[in-house]
C-alpha cells in the first residue's frame, strides 16, 4: 500500500494505491471539493489517476496550484524504491504486469482495467476485481496467482493446446480447428492459432516456454 498525504491548515487529503509497480491506480480521499480539485489537476497532467508514484510525488511537490493550497506532500506508508523496482523474475511481477507479459492484454488495456478498479481498491484485491467482473479467464488468473495447483495437475507435461484450453484462453473447438489447419498446412501450433486470431503471438510464445518450478512458481525465459 502507498499513502501520500497532502496536508493543509484546515483539510487533509490522502492519495492511496494498492500493491507495487511502475504505475498505480490512485484514489484521492478527503473533502469532496478538495478531492475534485486535485483529481482534475492529476487528470490534466497524467491523463488518468493511474500514475507512476515517483512522478506523482514530484508533481505534488512542484505544481504551483497544489503548492498554493497544500503543504509539502508526505509519503506516510509504502516505499517508492520498492514500487519502482524493476523485477526481471516473472513471479515477482505485479498481476497486471504478468497479464501484459502473458499477452492477454496490452499496456493500454491494463491502464483501463486499473482505472476501473480504482474505486474498489480499498476493499478488493486486483485479482478479485478481475474475477468478479469476468475481465480475464478465471482459470488464467488462478494459474498466475497460485501456480502450484496447476503443477499438481501436470501443467509441465501438457502440450501448448492443452495448456491454453485448461486456463480458458481458447476453447476445445478452437484447438481442434487449429490442429486441423496445422495438419493441412504445417507450422507451429502457436503460430497457427495466432494467425487465426485465437491468441496473440506473445501468448503463444509465453505458454510454449513457461514452466512451473519445484517451488510452485512460474518460470519464463523470453529468449
Amino acid at each position: 500500500m502507498l499513502r501520500i498525504r497532502l496536508p493543509a491548515p484546515r483539510v487533509q487529503l490522502e492519495l492511496i494505491a494498492p500493491g507495487r509497480g511502475q504505475r498505480q491506480p490512485f484514489q484521492v480521499l478527503g473533502p469532496s471539493t478538495e478531492v475534485a480539485f486535485v483529481e482534475e489537476l492529476l487528470e490534466q497532467q497524467f491523463g488518468s489517476l493511474t500514475i507512476n508514484p515517483t512522478e506523482l510525488l514530484k508533481f505534488l511537490s512542484t505544481d504551483p496550484w497544489v503548492r498554493e493550497q497544500f503543504s509539502e506532500p508526505q509519503l506516510v506508508e509504502g516505499n517508492l524504491a520498492v514500487s519502482e523496482q524493476q523485477e526481471s523474475t516473472f513471479h515477482r511481477k505485479t498481476l497486471g504486469d504478468k497479464l501484459v507479459q502473458v499477452g492477454v492484454i496490452d499496456a493500454a488495456e491494463l491502464d483501463r482495467l486499473l482505472e476501473d478498479y480504482r474505486p474498489f481498491s480499498g476493499s478488493q484485491r486486483f485479482g478479485e476485481f478481475l474475477k468478479l467482473n469476468l475481465q480475464i479467464p478465471p482459470a488464467l488468473l488462478d494459474l498466475l496467482l497460485n501456480p502450484a495447483l496447476f503443477d499438481e495437475a501436470g501443467f509441465n507435461d501438457k502440450r501448448l493446446g492443452e495448456r491454453l484450453v485448461e486456463i480458458g484462453v481458447i476453447s476445445e473447438e478452437q484447438l481442434w480447428e487449429a490442429l486441423a489447419a496445422q495438419k493441412a498446412g504445417g507450422g507451429l501450433l502457436g503460430e497457427v492459432m495466432a494467425a487465426k486470431g485465437h491468441i496473440s503471438d506473445v501468448t503463444a510464445r509465453f505458454f510454449s516456454k513457461a514452466r512451473i518450478s519445484g517451488d510452485g512458481q512460474i518460470e519464463f525465459t523470453p529468449h
